[in-house]
């Protein structure tokens, strides 16, 4: 009985130790890149938490950024022409940004290559938010004729390469 008494004493001090810490946020992004052959072209959909994209906008641009603003399209599209580079056959190419939706916390972001008619190899560098969390995580899936490939990229390791 006194074992259980002392048990219960331990275990009650720990639930109220831990009750007082905080625990840190997780952050993670999850990009979906596939090739649609029909269109001939390579179509983007990015999901981040709508706090983190405001923050490193804000960081960046403008400190009164909030992912609602019309005007923040075009500083979405700035941070993420920087950010995800995708070279096909070794061409850096460009993206055009489609737009946005928010779905409860997190902010969808649409992007398309077009004219692509074949693709040997891709290669992907994902460095969302990085300049932001150390502790941040992307996490890449590609699907490019019938292949799927998927990447977790960190800050000290942010591309990848798929040979088709």
């Amino acid at each position: 009985m006194r074992v259980f008494k002392l048990s219960i004493a331990v275990l009650i001090v720990l639930i109220s130790l831990t009750s007082f810490m905080s625990f840190h946020k997780y952050y993670v992004s999850v990009t979906d890149i596939e090739y649609a052959a029909e269109a001939k072209s390579l179509q983007v959909i990015s999901r981040l938490f709508v706090d983190d994209m405001e923050k490193v906008l804000q960081e960046r641009y403008n400190d009164s950024i909030k992912i609602e603003d019309k005007l923040v399209d075009t500083y979405i599209e700035k941070y993420y022409s920087k950010k995800l580079l995708i070279s096909i056959d070794n061409e850096l190419k460009q993206f055009n940004f489609i737009g946005k939706e928010i779905e409860d916390d997190m902010v969808h972001c649409y992007f398309e290559i077009e004219n692509i008619s074949n693709i040997e190899t891709i290669s992907v560098t994902n460095k969302l938010l990085f300049d932001v969390f150390d502790s941040q995580q992307n996490i890449t899936h590609l699907k490019i004729n019938n292949k799927k490939k998927s990447f977790l990229f960190i800050k000290d390791n942010a591309s990848g390469l798929l040979k088709l």
